[in-house]
């Protein structure tokens, strides 16, 4: 099923809130309720700015969402 190309507009709805955990450390939770989805990322900074290195920065999620 392809997308309508006379469609004028389309909504798109997500619910996004983050939590700060340890050092730089933040998880973050996605909810897309058309579909009901729900996803947990977690992000981190390096240890030579104050972090345990656990997860990937937030600048490589950025950079990554534009390659998508």
């Amino acid at each position: 099923m392809g997308l309508d190309p006379n469609m004028g507009a389309r909504e798109f709805v997500l619910e996004v809130d983050a939590e700060v955990l340890e050092k730089m450390r933040k998880v973050g939770h996605v909810k897309i309720p058309l579909i009901g989805e729900s996803f947990t990322i977690a992000c981190d900074e390096g240890e030579a700015v104050g972090g345990d290195n656990t997860a990937p920065p937030p600048l490589a999620y950025f950079c990554a969402s534009i390659a998508f």
